[in-house]
C-alpha cells in the first residue's frame, strides 16, 4: 500500500491497480437512483419547456432545498443537465432527445419501468443464484408473467411504454439496416406499443404491418400508432401466439419475446412461423443477445439476469444459438447483425421465391 502513496510510483501503479472503477460499479445504484427519481418527477420535461432556476424547480416539483442543490448537481456532472453562471438549468442535447416525455424519440419509459419494478426486483439476484428461481410476484406460484400483467391496464400500459424505451434506437436501425425493399408486409409478433412497426413504416413508405398480441395491448397500441397518423398501415390484431397458427406476412418479427422462454417455446415458435411465411419470406429475430465474436457482452449478461428474475424459464440466447434454431426448423441464408448496445438481430429465409407483384 506504500507504493500508492509514493509521488512518483504512485501514479502509475494506480492506473493498473486503481481500487476507483470498483467502487464506482459496486456504488453505481447512486446514480443510477437519481437518473430514474429525475426521469419520473419529470425534470426534463418540465427544462424542455424552457430553463428554470433551482427555485423554480422546487417550486414547480415540490422538491425540499436541503437535497435540491446536489440533485440537481449531480445531473450537471452526469451530463444530462447544463448549468449557467446564473444558476439557470437547461437540458443537455442527449436529456432533450431522449428523455422529454413530449418527443416520439422519449426512452424513458424503460427508466420509469425500472424505477417502480426492476429497481426493487434486483435486490433478488442472490435468491436467483440460489435457487434458479425468479422473483417477479407474477411467476410465483401457479401464476404466469404475461396473464397476471396483462390483466392490470395500469401496470401494462407502464410495461409497454418501458418496452418502447427498449426497443425505439434499435427499431431505427432494423429499419434502415434489413431490406424491406424486397417486401410488402410484415407481422410484428407482441408488438408493444408498436415502436418496430411504427419505425418501419416511416422509413419505408410501401410496407404495411400487422401486431399481433394479446387483446388488451390493441387499444394502447392504437393509441401509438395514430400519434404518427400511421393507422391506415399498421393495424392490430388480436389473438395468442400459443394458440393456433401465427397470421402471414412476408417479414415475421420476434423481438425482446423469445428470451423470455424455454428453448423448447421458441423453436415451436419458430416453426409456428415458417409455416406462416410464404416462400421467400423471413424471420427476424432481435434481442439482447450474447455475441461470441463480441469482445464485452456484459449489458447481454444483465439483461438476461434481468429476464431470469422476471420469467422462470427465460434466458438471453447466443447468436450462435439462435441461428442454429432457425437452421433446424428450415430457414436459409441465416445472417446474424449487431444493432445497438447489447441487441442483435438474426434473421433467415424460407427457401422459396416471393411473388414479384402482388
Amino acid at each position: 500500500m506504500r507504493a500508492f502513496q509514493s509521488r512518483i510510483g504512485g501514479p502509475v501503479l494506480r492506473r493498473f491497480a486503481d481500487p476507483q472503477q470498483i467502487l464506482e460499479q459496486g456504488m453505481a445504484f447512486w446514480s443510477s437512483r437519481v437518473v430514474l427519481t429525475a426521469v419520473e418527477a419529470g425534470v426534463f420535461t418540465e427544462l424542455a419547456v424552457s430553463p428554470l432556476s433551482e427555485q423554480e424547480l422546487m417550486d414547480r416539483l415540490g422538491w425540499h432545498p436541503r437535497a435540491t442543490g446536489p440533485f440537481l448537481g449531480a445531473l450537471v456532472d452526469m451530463g444530462l443537465l447544463r448549468r449557467n453562471r446564473g444558476g439557470v438549468y437547461a437540458n443537455s442535447r442527449q436529456a432533450a432527445l431522449f428523455l422529454d416525455r413530449a418527443k416520439p424519440s422519449y426512452i424513458g419509459g424503460l427508466m420509469e419501468l425500472s424505477s417502480t419494478r426492476l429497481y426493487d426486483l434486483w435486490s433478488g439476484l442472490g435468491d436467483l443464484l440460489r435457487t434458479g428461481s425468479p422473483g417477479a410476484e407474477e411467476e410465483h406460484g401457479e401464476s404466469e408473467f404475461f396473464s397476471s400483467l396483462y390483466g392490470d391496464q395500469a401496470a401494462l400500459r407502464n410495461f409497454l411504454a418501458g418496452m418502447t424505451g427498449i426497443s425505439t434506437g434499435e427499431a431505427m436501425l432494423i429499419a434502415k439496416r434489413f431490406p424491406w425493399q424486397r417486401f410488402r408486409t410484415f407481422v410484428d409478433v407482441g408488438a408493444a406499443q408498436g415502436a418496430l412497426p411504427v419505425r418501419v413504416a416511416l422509413t419505408h413508405s410501401h410496407i404495411r404491418g400487422v401486431s399481433y398480441d394479446l387483446p388488451a395491448v390493441g387499444p394502447i397500441f392504437e393509441e401509438y400508432v395514430e400519434s404518427f397518423a400511421l393507422a391506415d398501415r399498421i393495424t392490430f390484431v388480436a389473438g395468442d401466439m400459443n394458440e393456433g397458427p401465427l397470421p402471414s406476412g412476408d417479414v415475421i418479427c420476434f423481438g425482446h419475446l423469445l428470451h423470455g422462454y424455454s428453448e423448447t417455446k421458441r423453436r415451436e415458435l419458430i416453426a409456428k412461423s415458417y409455416e406462416a411465411l410464404p416462400p421467400g419470406g423471413v424471420l427476424l429475430v432481435y434481442d439482447a443477445m450474447t455475441d461470441p465474436g463480441r469482445r464485452n457482452n456484459l449489458i447481454s449478461f444483465l439483461s438476461s439476469l434481468n429476464i431470469m428474475l422476471e420469467m422462470r424459464e427465460g434466458f438471453e440466447a447466443t447468436t450462435t444459438q439462435c441461428s442454429g434454431w432457425l437452421r433446424d426448423a428450415g430457414f436459409v441464408h441465416i445472417k446474424k447483425r449487431h444493432l445497438i448496445g447489447p441487441t442483435s438481430m438474426v434473421f433467415g429465409r424460407k427457401p422459396g421465391r416471393l411473388p414479384a407483384a402482388r
